[in-house]
């Protein structure tokens, strides 16, 4: 009996508090990108249940952006390689890998001809480094910080710059090729952890952990203004990510204060505010615009497609997992397939098979480890690291009843009258729920 892929389930990003998290846009407008554990992350941005997946890191990836050309994808990982692939092909053929820094990268950026990567991130005394993508060889200098470099951008149009942001409270500006430094900008008070230029290259604007955003002319570097007028910050909380609207008259600015914000960039005034929760899961750590499409990326993983026009509620929410699976099981109801999925922080989804969106098990959920699932008829029953067995209403997908065990359980199984039997380290248990 022979098998063929119908669908890949993706993964969510893989977020961390405190840290920004980098979305890779696709020039051409149709995907997206982003890491999580080895593999790289790519989804249609209109249909984000279509995904492929690139595993060829043989440590976890960090970062990865398309080339403007469109036609490769440099992805940096935690040992401070660079691996250039092919985005035409379904094998993503490797083109070229390079180790460029002593640590981990943390951001990667292309030159507008696609002939120059300048990739940044943490090392030994060397934060950044700028080369040629088919050779390898360096053609400038990064230097000027004392710290990890968390962000990088190329400058979309000649005069080619970089421009850098750094745990050192600084954001550098490089004249070239071959690039070299040419100022700090000292406006920030606690780390910079983005910044990005404009689409046509005039200005690049910057966001900082202590809730500031400034904006600079493009070519000199020089401070034009900060957002909101310096009247106060731009956000109460760490700015994590910063974008620019495709027409160059906007930035989108996301925060640990649990908002995103556009921005008119003239008059350096919030436009529109969304407001994502109250909890520290919903704070902003990621951004991106693309075309028409907004997403911001909240600390849970999820990915959010804002709406302009109503911003109180998302257009979407691209929910699942972003640690590792630990248990999985099938249920057939109705002629309709369900996938349940636990993971290593203690979420439980259900997938439908047939569209691949994936929602949260609603109720009091396991606070540890999900370590196995099973199911029959309408009952889902889930052990966990916190030695609980729980019951899941596959009609309603919501926890309804938990039992404490003695020890923790290794393995669990449902039959018919809702029997279910638990294997345990010190022994065996059985409990029936009606």
């Amino acid at each position: 009996m022979s098998y063929s892929l119908n669908s890949i389930l993706a993964t969510l990003p893989r977020t961390q508090r405190g840290s920004p998290i980098v979305l890779g846009g696709d020039p051409k407008g149709k995907n997206f990108l982003y890491t999580n554990g080895n593999s790289v992350i790519i989804r249609d941005i209109e249909s984000p249940e279509i995904a492929d997946v690139y595993t060829e890191h043989s440590v976890q990836a960090t970062v990865a952006k398309y080339a403007p050309s469109g036609f490769y994808i440099a992805s940096g990982d935690v040992s401070g390689k660079i691996r250039i692939w092919d985005t035409t092909q379904k094998e993503h053929i490797l083109k070229y890998e390079y180790h460029s820094l002593g640590g981990q990268i943390k951001d990667i950026a292309w030159s507008p001809d696609s002939k120059r990567i300048v990739a940044v991130g943490d090392g030994r005394e060397k934060y950044g480094n700028v080369f040629m993508w088919d050779t390898g060889t360096t053609v400038g200098e990064i230097i000027g910080h004392s710290k990890a470099i968390n962000s990088v951008d190329f400058k979309s149009s000649r005069p080619f710059r970089i421009v850098t942001a750094s745990e050192d409270n600084d954001s550098n500006f490089y004249e070239g090729p071959p690039f070299k430094f040419k100022h700090s900008a000292k406006d920030h008070g606690r780390f910079v952890n983005c910044i990005r230029y404009s689409p046509n290259g005039d200005r690049y604007l910057t966001g900082g952990a202590d809730g500031k955003s400034f904006i600079y002319e493009g070519k000199t570097g020089e401070k034009i203004a900060e957002l909101g007028n310096g009247a106060k910050s731009a956000h109460a909380g760490g700015i994590y990510g910063v974008c620019w609207s495709p027409d160059n008259t906007q930035v989108l600015t996301v925060s640990a204060d649990k908002t995103a914000k556009i921005w008119d960039i003239e008059k350096h005034q919030v436009v529109t505010e969304f407001i994502m929760g109250t909890t520290i899961n919903d704070q902003q750590v990621g951004c991106l615009w693309q075309g028409d499409y907004l997403l911001s990326v909240s600390l849970s993983g999820y990915i959010n497609y804002l709406d302009k026009n109503n911003p109180s509620t998302p257009l979407r929410i691209i929910k699942g997992h972003n640690k590792s699976i630990t248990a999985m099981s099938a249920v057939l109801y109705e002629n309709k397939s369900t996938l349940y999925t636990g993971s290593h922080d203690g979420i439980v989804n259900h997938w439908s098979v047939e569209s691949g969106v994936a929602e949260s098990v609603e109720g009091n959920g396991h606070s540890n480890q999900v370590n196995e699932l099973a199911s029959c008829c309408d009952v889902i029953a889930s052990i966990g690291m916190d030695d609980t067995l729980k019951t899941i209403d596959h009609k309603t997908n919501q926890f309804c009843s938990s039992v404490a065990l003695d020890s923790q359980p290794k393995g669990v199984a449902i039959g018919k009258d809702s029997l279910v039997v638990v294997a345990e380290i010190n022994g065996v248990s059985d409990d029936r729920f009606l």
